[in-house]
């Protein structure tokens, strides 16, 4: 099946709609309130002067090394949250917030070990070239949903389940993602940009970075949101296990 982006920007919309509530709480929880904690109480790493690869990368090292249990901690808090949202728009699944949350804790050793063999599969992809490692990284894109609808438990499966499904698409997945990002992150870049020139004329220059980190936050949330919901969408398209929801805002 050929991935429709119409079908598919309507099926993720039409998720968003049918899971608000759920989708908001978890997402409020495990993805918005770490990032909002990291960016208020840890910050980034300091790369005013730095220029070279080295420079930074030492930058980074040494931020990593001074908050290692915090930037571990909330990239695990993150994972959690985008993989429970699954549970709650799978086709399969069904039930509250807490029975997605249970199910997510019990497979999310799972999706941590499928995660690791995309990664090393997408890193020798970009060992040959950037475009191959892209392209393996949307033909992969799917992990998440095949543990959460399937319930599969071997993540060699997990992985190859994925690759099946996104047949024939992985190019006209890569686009879509890349429209996302580049449309996703003009948004929120805007929208921080007029906040911080707003909060800098309130508070004469000064600004006021609580405001500035939940900004960036809700940013982020939203963005890792959308993508859920987006994946889940293409994942029932390819496999036929989505409504037609073609029509369903015309």
């Amino acid at each position: 099946m050929k991935l429709n982006y119409m079908q598919c920007w309507n099926g993720a919309m039409a998720l968003l709609r049918d899971h608000k509530e759920a989708i908001l709480a978890i997402a409020g929880v495990f993805v918005f309130l770490p990032s909002l904690l990291m960016a208020q109480f840890v910050g980034q790493p300091a790369l005013e002067g730095t220029e070279d690869l080295n420079a930074v990368m030492a930058a980074y090292s040494a931020f990593f090394s001074e908050n290692a249990i915090a930037v571990i901690l909330s990239n695990l808090l993150l994972s959690f949250g985008g993989f429970a949202i699954f549970f709650t728009i799978a086709p399969s699944q069904s039930g509250t917030v807490a029975d997605g949350l249970s199910k997510a804790l019990r497979l999310f050793l799972i999706f941590l070990l499928a995660n690791i063999l995309t990664g090393l599969a997408t890193l020798g992809g970009f060992l040959l070239f950037f475009i191959p490692g892209l392209y393996i990284a949307c033909r992969l894109i799917l992990v998440p949903m095949v543990i959460a609808d399937q319930g599969e438990k071997n993540p060699l499966e997990v992985v190859k389940k994925s690759w099946e499904v996104t047949k024939s698409n992985g190019f006209s997945i890569l686009l879509l993602v890349l429209i996302i990002v580049i449309i996703g992150t003009i948004t929120v870049s805007v929208v921080q940009m007029v906040v911080g020139v707003i909060t800098g004329l309130a508070t004469s220059g000064a600004g006021w970075p609580l405001i500035d980190n939940v900004i960036s936050s809700l940013g982020g949330a939203a963005l890792q949101v959308l993508f859920t919901v987006v994946i889940a969408s293409i994942y029932s398209q390819l496999t036929g296990k989505g409504s037609d929801v073609g029509e369903v805002f015309t």
